[in-house]
């Protein structure tokens, strides 16, 4: 079930798609790799609403690193979320999920974003 009025689900999977292609811009490359389990996500609301979808994103490499980006789905809106691990985390479907962050970024803190969890940029203290 996709609850949300401010994007439809297919317009959020091109967002996805877009942090996926500046990921391919600062050097990740996207990798063909058998997974040995089926990727789903299940998100549980605390209105008891329940969102369970299957995902097909591609996996890529960055450095010696595994990224798949992902979603979290909070009440209010939809976050994006990158995925990280080594091969064999990528492998047991053990991954570490970097800070969520909103899909209405603009392009350059999207591009911030990204730079962020490649681990190319950390973001100043305040």
């Amino acid at each position: 079930m996709w609850k949300y009025t401010d994007i439809t689900r297919d317009e959020f999977e091109r967002i996805k798609d877009h942090i996926e292609d500046i990921m391919v811009a600062h050097g990740a490359v996207a990798q063909e790799i058998d997974l040995p389990y089926s990727q789903t996500a299940t998100t549980v609301q605390k209105d008891s609403d329940v969102i369970v979808r299957k995902s097909h994103r591609k996996v890529y490499k960055y450095k010696d690193l595994y990224y798949r980006i992902d979603e979290v789905c909070f009440d209010k809106k939809p976050f994006i979320v990158a995925e990280i691990g080594t091969q064999d985390e990528l492998m047991k479907n053990t991954m570490e999920d970097a800070t969520p962050f909103p899909w209405d970024l603009s392009e350059e803190e999207m591009e911030d974003e990204v730079s962020f969890f490649l681990g190319e940029k950390l973001y100043p203290t305040e």
